[in-house]
């Protein structure tokens, strides 16, 4: 869902709500709707995002690379400013400095993109290791060859460096 910041700004210090149903985020594959409920406000040229997403994904198992569903519940936040204020804030910071709360994101052609919000922040919510199950049977093949045993398919490398 794109917003167009020529609206908000004839609604200055207002909240504006949204809500949405999408079936495709980029690089993300989807086994439900990505619902999307939300508000927006434009505060002295600055704007900001807040709002509360639901959707199921699907991922690889990272043991047996079946496909794994997993259902987020999440919320979702950004800060942005556009033009010379955006210009002025990343000028203000030094090479090195910590970015902590108040970073700020760069509202493109007068527009912010907000499924690309969520999306940033589906992925910081998935597992880092999805599973199927706790006792997934690809431990299977790792477990045959977990003593010193050195699985066929490796040992090809195994001999280029003796």
């Amino acid at each position: 869902m794109i917003i167009k910041l020529e609206e908000l700004r004839t609604k200055p210090n207002q909240k504006e709500k949204f809500s949405y149903t999408t079936s495709e985020v980029e690089d993300i594959k989807l086994l439900s709707p990505l619902e999307v409920e939300g508000e927006i406000s434009y505060i002295e040229d600055e704007i900001f995002v807040r709002g509360h997403y639901r959707v199921k994904v699907g991922a690889p198992c990272v043991k047996c690379l079946k496909e794994v569903a997993i259902s987020l519940d999440g919320e979702y936040d950004g800060h942005y400013s556009e033009g010379e204020k955006y210009s002025k804030h990343m000028s203000s910071l030094k090479k090195e400095c910590d970015i902590k709360e108040n970073y700020l994101e760069e509202a493109v052609h007068g527009e912010i993109d907000i499924t690309e919000l969520v999306r940033e922040f589906i992925i910081l919510d998935m597992p880092p290791y999805p599973a199927c199950e706790p006792a997934c049977d690809g431990l299977e093949e790792m477990e045959k060859y977990s003593k010193d045993d050195v699985d066929p398919r490796w040992q090809e490398l195994l001999n280029l460096k003796n």
